[in-house]
């Protein structure tokens, strides 16, 4: 069958179920004609109108009708009907990875032509890229009031299919839920740009979900949008859809391209959507960094003190923060003389200004902890000397006023002005560099977007350059806190907003910002796992403000850090206390102590197991450590539990806060009788033998032409993590090591990420059979013992150093031979990130169960030498080679 049958089909007026099979001819003329994969048909009338239909489950659904899906708007009117005119299929090569496209012309009857590509790409099966443009070919110009793209009109569920659930990117004053039910007479717009005068931004995507199938809208545009994703019930039916309302006028032979959008049709709940988009973000540069190793630890924040905290209360409190076990201390708003001072300390606090900062510092070092400072960037007071100084940084309206920022009674700086910038440079510089604070509390709702700027003294080419300069300005506070300090922590918490998805670059961590409940905690929690990354820094927030004021199930469970505001021995405000009695402090030491243990907020959150909508009771997973962690939510719970994501074998289970064993499940019958009031935490690990640690391979789908997996394989593929020493004694420095693991057809692929300091490594000249002692210097090693050879001095020794050099022996009780040949390696290096990415592909041939294996690192020179271990090997010096403290090899299903 040819390309254009096989991914273009001209279609009859028939119902629905013989349209789907794949004709063996294709027919010409007026018609329909669609574009479709394994998960998604995309079928145009000669209207140009679309359908959409799953193919996800065993029948195809439809779900939508012939939709007018891309249109303008002109005279308050929709402008829908297109004659097609043309439909091309082609083969297509995007960022985003190769594909199949349609190319499809139409004509309206006052001379506007619109053209759309739709591209479906072979790795995200359900997602299709648009592309939509308008020509105006008559001889009049028109004045459009919105153009519109993906508008579809979603079908009433089934009855048995519970209704629609949705979640949007947008932010609101009220701070509402980002997840919520659908219900008769919902209604959001989901406009990107301000909602109010200090809210506004977002993650540009919106998604509605029934218990069998989703459907998701959204941008793919490098920069912000001032567009709105409306989602709107009509009866037991959804509207979506993305829009500009923008009015313009189009010129004879003008052309108005909208941004790139798509859609996506998918299984679960809005995490798998999100996740997508992630990727296909990332596929363009934009992503999350990999935090430092320091934003998983617990923190303590002075807040629980307000605004008028005294010094001395924050000192008394310190050494409780250590005793429980926290890492970081936050000195909260309030520090500064007026906010936008922040080079000014207020002097009622600290009298010798910044002298009294950096002894505050040197008193948490002195405690092994860490100090964090607040700031709130882009507002500014009246009566504050920066306000007095520097009035050309205000971001002003088209009337010339200035923009408000409520909370603090404060005024926006524009983040598009260079010297708004350079002196923001300037504080964290002296922040980070002089007062020697180690991290950043970013905060305030107007960090997440801001309104068009009019400052004439910006020279502004468009006023949107301020909405589209946010992120730069994030960028320039990263660059320079991690230029002061490569291990700082900048946190940004935007006060109840939904997260700009063009800032994530540029954090380190993202708290769920100011949460109004323990389900906020939670549904934040899975929102930005899906937007920054499955293991990404997300905390909590105080947990004072969870429900009752003590929910750290809610922020353990799901693999957050956990975080407290706790004050102590007494606390000024009666009225409003956060005293730490010794209840309470039982009870916090309690949950600090296991965050500790299992550091789940390192781990690989699982997302897609569970439907928050749907699934009973609320769950979430995190993969750690060999295990999976399960959290069960609901106000009580009598009854069965389903324990998803097993592999093969039995899983043994136990509560992981009181310790006790729970029985024993297997992936065939994964069901437990539970009952809990609340909450439940559950271990499950694999029953095996012995203690030894444990890595899972998941199974590779698809490798590329060079070899390796391609790069939607590691975005699914297990993942375990280790940051200490070969005697497993934490490492004092940056060198975290995350390896993923997948396993094909006679090999095993792994790839490193490694969190650096400096990098050692030998140059690349010379013959290439020179043998470098690759060992001598940086590298990663993975050693792999094949089941027949358990018990005796015989693996396979693989080093890969950051330049990609490779070294592969086999070693045997009577000394090493090396290898030519049979493994590849390829690395990378993020300096600015200081990441380096290593990616090997290993033989493994033979039996599918019982390999053994262990991985390492070692970085530096001379006494910084450091050497870490996956399963430590407990011996008195260095040392990687003893087979009987290598790890299990288990093969997820």
């Amino acid at each position: 069958m040819t390309a254009r049958r096989a991914f273009l089909q001209w279609l009859g007026a028939a119902p629905l179920a013989t349209q789907l099979p794949l004709s063996a001819h294709a027919a010409e003329g007026k018609g329909h004609v669609r574009l479709q994969d394994a998960a998604v048909s995309l079928q145009f009338d000669d209207q140009m109108r679309c359908r959409v239909v799953s193919l996800l489950g065993k029948q195809p659904v439809a779900l939508t009708g012939f939709d007018a899906s891309e249109h303008l708007v002109v005279k308050g009117k929709p402008l829908a009907r297109f004659t097609l005119q043309k439909a091309e299929p082609a083969k297509a090569a995007t960022p985003f990875g190769v594909g199949q496209a349609l190319r499809l012309t139409g004509r309206s009857a006052d001379g506007i032509e619109k053209r759309v590509t739709v591209t479906l790409l072979d790795e995200h099966p359900g997602v299709a890229l648009l592309d939509v443009a308008y020509v105006n070919t008559g001889d009049k110009p028109i004045t459009i009031d919105a153009w519109v793209n993906a508008a579809h009109r979603l079908a009433a569920p089934p009855r048995h299919a519970g209704g629609y659930w949705t979640y949007s990117g947008a932010s609101h004053a009220d701070r509402r839920d980002w997840v919520q039910p659908v219900k008769r007479g919902f209604e959001q717009r989901n406009f990107m740009g301000m909602n109010a005068s200090d809210y506004g931004g977002g993650t540009p995507v919106v998604d509605v979900w029934r218990r069998d199938v989703g459907f998701a809208v959204g941008h793919l545009a490098l920069q912000p949008q001032l567009v709105a994703l409306p989602v709107k019930a009509i009866g037991d039916a959804v509207d979506i859809s993305l829009r500009g309302d923008a009015p313009q006028t189009l010129k004879p032979g003008e052309v108005l391209a909208t941004p790139p959008s798509f859609i996506a049709v998918h299984r679960g709940d809005f995490f798998v959507p999100l996740d997508r988009y992630r990727r296909l973000m990332a596929a363009q540069g934009l992503s999350a960094p990999e935090a430092p190793s320091s934003a998983y630890e617990p923190q303590w924040c002075a807040w629980g003190y307000e605004r008028d905290f005294s010094l001395d209360y924050v000192r008394a409190t310190l050494p409780k923060v250590q005793e429980l076990g926290f890492k970081w201390a936050v000195l909260d708003d309030g520090w500064q003389r007026k906010t936008g001072d922040w080079n000014t300390p207020d002097r009622a606090k600290f009298p010798r200004g910044a002298e009294d900062m950096k002894a505050l510092v040197a008193d948490i070092h002195a405690r092994g902890m860490k100090a964090r400072l607040w700031i709130a960037p882009l507002a500014v007071a009246p009566g504050s000397d920066e306000m007095h100084d520097h009035t050309d940084l205000l971001l002003l309206d088209k009337d010339g006023a200035a923009q408000d920022v409520t909370w603090w009674n404060s005024f926006y700086l524009c983040p598009a002005y260079e010297k708004t910038q350079a002196r923001l440079a300037a504080t964290i510089k002296m922040i980070i560099g002089d007062w020697g604070f180690d991290g950043l509390k970013v905060d305030g709702q107007h960090l997440n977007g801001v309104a068009p700027c009019y400052n004439p003294a910006h020279k502004h080419a468009r006023p949107e350059e301020s909405v589209e300069a946010v992120s730069a300005f994030y960028k320039v506070m990263h660059d320079t806190a991690h230029a002061a300090n490569p291990e700082a922590v900048v946190e940004v918490c935007p006060c109840g907003t939904s997260y700009a998805f063009h800032n994530m670059p540029f954090m380190d961590q993202a708290p769920s910002s100011d949460p109004l409940s323990s389900w906020q905690i939670r549904h934040k929690g899975k929102t930005l796992k899906a937007l920054m990354g499955p293991w990404s820094a997300y905390a909590g927030d105080h947990v004072e403000l969870s429900t009752g004021g003590q929910d750290f199930a809610s922020s353990v469970g799901i693999g957050a850090v956990v975080a407290t505001k706790f004050t102590w021995p007494v606390d000024p405000k009666p009225k409003d206390s956060f005293l730490l009695t010794p209840e309470r402090e039982r009870h916090w030491r309690q949950w600090v102590d296991l965050y500790n243990k299992h550091r789940l907020a390192e781990g690989r959150y699982r997302g897609e197991l569970y439907d928050l909508g749907f699934d009973k009771p609320e769950t979430h997973v995190v993969e750690q450590g060999g295990a999976l962690h399960f959290a069960f939510y609901a106000e009580r719970w009598d009854g069965p539990v389903t324990l998803r994501g097993l592999d093969h074998g039995r899983w043994k289970l136990r509560d992981s806060l009181t310790g006790k064993e729970l029985g024993v499940v297997s992936a065939d019958k994964p069901t437990l009788p539970v009952r809990f009031r609340h909450s439940l935490l559950i271990e499950a690990r694999p029953e095996v033998p012995d203690t030894l640690p444990i890595a899972f391979a998941g199974k590779v789908a698809q490798v590329g032409a060079d070899g390796f997996p391609l790069a939607s394989q590691w975005a699914d593929a297990p993942t375990t993590f280790f940051r200490h020493d070969w005697q497993g004694k934490p490492l004092a420095g940056p060198q975290s090591t995350r390896v993923q693991l997948l396993r094909g057809a006679g090999q095993l692929h792994l790839r490193f990420i490694c969190k650096y300091e400096a990098l050692n490594t030998f140059d690349r000249a010379g013959s290439a059979t020179d043998i470098w002692p690759l060992w001598e210097r940086d590298v990663v090693e993975v050693f792999l013992q094949a089941p027949e050879r358990a018990g005796l001095k015989s693996y396979r020794e693989v080093e890969v150093a950051p330049n990609g050099l490779l070294l592969e022996v086999t070693v045997e009780a009577s000394g090493k031979k090396r290898i030519v040949g049979e493994s590849r390696a390829r690395a990378q290096i993020d300096a600015k990130a200081k990441v380096w990415t290593a990616e090997l592909a290993v033989p493994m041939r033979g039996a599918d169960e019982g390999w053994r294996l262990n991985l390492f690192r070692v970085e530096g020179q001379g006494r910084d030498r450091v050497y870490s271990a996956w399963s430590p090997t407990q011996t008195a010096s260095p040392d990687f080679h003893v087979p009987a403290a290598f790890g299990r090899l288990l093969t997820a299903a």
